[in-house]
């Protein structure tokens, strides 16, 4: 199992750096097969990744999806792609494309808003930066099997 991170400063101060690596260095065990974070400003989001599932191997996150309007970090593994496919009215090459789960995501809250969760089948938990409304919107699961802790 992955592991995501961040820090949401909604008082306007700066998220440091250095916060951020150590929160993913804390995490290490949970996630050998790639690691990275990403800030700007006020947020901070990470990733200790652990390549579960095809559409995952390689994946770098958190990735940033319609240039920088949103970016998303997850834990995660879809299992309706082709509804989603159909749903979000995505080519249908889309599904011989690897197209990963949290491009599915992010694609799924940009048409359906925090509803998105009620659209997804599987396992999951994610953070996404809507650039755009300056909020930051997480979720898990509607079954908990991937942990989501925020303060």
């Amino acid at each position: 199992m992955s592991a995501i991170f961040g820090i949401y400063n909604r008082d306007g101060t700066q998220v440091e750096r250095r916060l951020l690596d150590e929160m993913s260095h804390s995490l290490a065990h949970r996630g050998s097969d790639a690691k990275s974070v990403w800030n700007d400003g006020v947020i901070g989001l990470g990733h200790r990744m652990l390549w579960t599932t095809p559409e995952s191997v390689g994946e770098q996150l958190p990735k940033s999806i319609y240039g920088d309007n949103f970016v998303i970090t997850a834990d995660a593994r879809i299992d309706n792609r082709e509804d989603l496919v159909r749903e979000l009215a995505l080519s249908r090459n889309a599904l011989d494309e690897v197209i990963s789960d949290s491009e599915l995501i992010v694609r799924s809250y940009e048409k359906w808003g925090e509803d998105c969760t009620s659209h997804l089948v599987g396992d999951f938990a994610f953070a996404i930066w809507d650039k755009r409304n300056h909020s930051v919107f997480c979720a898990r699961d509607h079954f908990g099997v991937k942990p989501l802790y925020y303060y």
